[in-house]
């Protein structure tokens, strides 16, 4: 009895000695994952979140274990305050804007904004109570404890069982982001989707790659790419001087302007058959009354989707390592929504994807969308791939735009077409490629174009297809490079090369003007960033800041890519096999000294619009009135 009254007592010694710690841990995991529940109540599970959240967790438990007890104890309350504000502050950023919060979005004043626009007692209720309660319930409990500790453990051995604990917790937590940085490469690095690296990793993981990614990688990603101003502004000089007044300027003033992003659609597509069916017959007859580019060429890098809004809005080159939507989603931009709403157009952006996907909440309060229509917008009746789907809507989204006072700007994400394909169209017959790849793409696009075609009627009967201009565009590729051994055999391309895979890398452009005037076909060598300065003779909107061509007008068939590679005329230069090739015959050409100056002169382009987003220079150039 005696043995087992000793044995109790020691039990309670040692609890009582490390109550402090005990109870750090159960609060800060209890907080993690009541927060991980909010954020994440689908897909939430216990135990793939415990072990993301308590290894860093005891990472800055490894650093109190170096204090006395008394001392250890105030730590470990400081930090508890900290976690507890941060989980405050991120579950009120989640009601407001259905994502996490990041460096970006204070830098922009986006979270400044949230606060101001509601009142304290909305964002002070009792689920945030319950993140900070303790730590007032906690104050009596700690003064009463520090003064009843007469005990310490000596220095020598906190810092072994300290040093141990932090190199034991990092490996294991690196591992986890590891896992997950080699399950979704690039996703850590550009934070596409915010929410389920929180979900994943965790609250404090995620902060934490997210502080590193904004003062250490972006820095690393840019290099030493800068030039003067006064450099950059001559070449835009230049590039504006070539802009000329034609029949189309100022043709679109007054008019509706309606840009439709179709989700990756290539222009191999167009007119295409399977069985005698056409993949887009709507997009086939539209094309029919428009303006129709069958060789623009999509700019996009690792941003993807991201980056091609971001070119067709502001015709600024995409970073060749990283995502602008969250690098550079604080910076000012002379963007096409801005210049538009200056003339006294109602500007709205519509996606049925979450808002916070490629930080799209935050970038585009920086693009100047008055409107912002994400998942939480529309009713959710119907869902495909990663959100609402093409019919709901498009469906929806003309409701919305038919109540719009006039003129508006309304820029359209299509969903559905994106990969991985899964939710195709049942009705698309695609006899010998049914359960592959090709054929659930094919499908996928079949179906997009259907809702397309239903929003383009819509249009009409409405009166709006006659006062807007329309534009539509394919975001990217659809089908990869591991894919393509497929394409070449449909398409019967024997032997195929690096040529053959580029020239495949078109998506198709169209602009089509009321009563279908100025329809046809051009062959010229266009791209994504060719788009906005188009549009900006149409409605004279006079922005200086902008690398593409009006393709209205310019005779010009260059077409720079931010990897390196271009079209200029009749050569092709692909930078991944360092190879010119001339691009009407396909035969490959020897490098010379002038097209390795060429080479050289538009990777200096290239840097100039890094410089510009690296040191926002768009916010100089205009507080400076440069121009």
């Amino acid at each position: 009895m005696i043995l087992l009254k000793n044995y109790i007592n020691n039990i309670y010694n040692i609890l009582y000695k490390f109550i402090d710690i005990i109870v750090f841990l159960f609060l800060a995991i209890f907080k993690s994952i009541h927060l991980q529940k909010i954020i994440s109540p689908t897909y939430f599970n216990y135990k793939s979140i415990l072990k993301p959240t308590l290894f860093p967790l005891l990472m800055l438990l490894s650093i109190g274990l170096l204090f006395k007890q008394k001392s250890r104890v105030i730590y470990l309350y400081i930090i508890n305050i900290i976690i507890s504000l941060l989980y405050v502050v991120d579950f009120s950023y989640f009601k407001s804007s259905s994502d996490l919060l990041s460096i970006v979005s204070i830098k922009n004043g986006y979270f400044k904004d949230i606060i101001f626009t509601n009142s304290f007692i909305n964002l002070v209720n009792t689920q945030t109570l319950f993140f900070i309660l303790d730590i007032l319930i906690l104050i009596p409990i700690i003064l009463i404890y520090r003064n009843k500790i007469n005990s310490h453990i000596n220095i020598i051995k906190r810092i072994i069982v300290s040093l141990i604990l932090f190199l034991t917790s990092i490996v294991f937590n690196s591992s986890y982001i590891n896992d997950l940085d080699n399950e979704q490469p690039g996703l850590l690095k550009n934070m596409s989707n915010k929410l389920y690296v929180g979900r994943i990793l965790g609250d404090i993981n995620f902060h934490s790659i997210d502080i590193y990614n904004y003062f250490i990688r972006n820095n690393k990603d840019m290099g030493n790419t800068n030039y003067s101003e006064k450099e950059i502004t001559n070449f835009l000089l230049n590039n504006m001087s070539e802009k000329k007044t034609n029949e189309f300027t100022s043709i679109g003033e007054g008019k509706n302007l309606i840009v439709i992003q179709f989700e990756s659609l290539q222009n191999f597509l167009i007119n295409k058959k399977i069985n005698g069916e056409e993949i887009t017959p709507n997009l086939n007859k539209f094309i029919k009354r428009s303006l129709y580019y069958d060789n623009c060429f999509y700019q996009v890098m690792e941003g993807n989707t991201s980056d091609s809004e971001f070119i067709c809005n502001n015709s600024l080159y995409p970073l060749s390592s990283g995502a602008i939507y969250y690098k550079y989603a604080a910076n000012y931009y002379n963007s096409l929504p801005k210049l538009l709403e200056n003339k006294g157009y109602t500007t709205a952006v519509f996606h049925g994807n979450n808002e916070g996907f490629w930080n799209r909440s935050v970038m585009y309060k920086s693009l100047g969308f008055q409107n912002f229509y994400g998942a939480h917008s529309f009713n959710l009746d119907e869902e495909i791939v990663m959100g609402l789907s093409d019919k709901s809507f498009f469906n929806q989204s003309f409701d919305k735009i038919n109540s719009f006072k006039e003129p508006f700007y309304s820029f359209l994400i299509t969903l559905s077409s994106h990969y991985p394909f899964t939710n195709t169209d049942n009705t698309f017959n695609k006899g010998n490629l049914k359960e592959t790849f090709l054929g659930d793409y094919f499908s996928s696009i079949h179906y997009s174009d259907k809702q397309l075609g239903i929003f383009l009627k819509n249009l009409d009967r409405s009166g709006l297809l006659d006062k807007s201009i329309i534009i539509i565009y394919g975001d990217h590729n659809g089908v990869t490079s591991n894919h393509m051994e497929d394409v070449y055999k449909l398409d019967g391309i024997n032997s195929p090369n690096e040529f053959n895979y580029f020239m495949y890398q078109k998506v198709p452009l169209l602009i089509h003007f009321p009563k279908d005037e100025y329809k046809g076909i051009n062959n010229r060598y266009v791209g994504q960033m060719d788009i906005y300065p188009t549009i900006d003779n149409l409605f004279n909107l006079r922005n200086p800041y902008m690398f593409g061509k009006d393709i209205l007008t310019s005779s010009s068939n260059k077409v720079l890519f931010s990897s390196g590679s271009f079209i200029d005329n009749d050569i092709l230069y692909f930078s991944a096999y360092d190879s010119y090739y001339n691009i009407k015959s396909g035969v490959k050409i020897p490098c010379s000294n002038k097209l390795k100056d060429l080479t050289t002169l538009y990777k200096k382009e290239l840097d100039y619009s890094h410089t510009i987003l690296k040191n926002d220079l768009i916010k100089k150039f205009t507080q400076s009135n440069s121009y």
